[in-house]
């Protein structure tokens, strides 16, 4: 189990040099110019409408924490609706997207993964009393995006996060006061079907 606070956080430029993000966690630790890389989770600014990254072959997951929210159009591909927020979406990392924000600049949480190694999924949870997580065989990254909670002798503050092993497992406790919401990102083996 390994906390994370913002003195472990990359910012970085854009992959299409349109913006910036910063990098919560990679896998490996090698640099998003390493590609392929594993998976990745980050926090966007998007200020302008504009073109999205392409991540051939990743599974991405996006959802809303600041602003009104964003429409991704993809052409023949559909759209996506990122709002409200703490609500995640699933789309290909090979679809070319045009971002249109819907009433001034969003803030948005992202999970990028290579489809081809690894299963992923983004959940967001409002934490109203103590709940305990289990990474079972994956890997669990916990990210508070509001509030705070207590685990074991330690606290989670916003701007924070928790990875947890395979195996390992975390009961978290909103401080008094306060209902944490926390980005939930699991990403595990993929089994012999795919």
């Amino acid at each position: 189990m390994r906390k994370l606070t913002s003195a472990d956080y990359r910012v970085m430029p854009w992959k299409n040099g349109g913006g910036s993000t910063t990098e919560i966690f990679l896998e490996p630790a090698t640099g998003i110019a390493a590609r392929p890389f594993l998976w990745r989770v980050s926090i966007a600014n998007v200020t302008v409408n504009g073109p999205f990254s392409i991540f051939a072959g990743c599974d991405r997951h996006i959802m809303g924490v600041d602003g009104d929210g964003m429409v991704l159009d993809g052409g023949p591909d559909g759209a996506i609706t990122v709002a409200p927020a703490f609500v995640p979406k699933r789309f290909s990392g090979d679809w070319r997207l045009m971002s249109r924000l819907l009433g001034g600049p969003v803030r948005d949480f992202n999970l990028i993964a290579d489809r081809s190694r690894v299963r992923s999924g983004l959940a967001c949870e409002h934490l109203i009393a103590p709940r305990h997580f289990e990474a079972g065989n994956a890997t669990l990254l916990i990210h508070a995006l509001q509030g705070a909670a207590e685990f074991a002798t330690d606290r989670l503050e916003q701007n924070e996060s928790l990875l947890l092993a395979p195996g390992e497992a975390v009961t978290f406790t909103p401080l008094p006061g306060t209902a944490p919401r926390l980005a939930l990102c699991r990403v595990g083996p993929r089994g012999p079907s795919g």
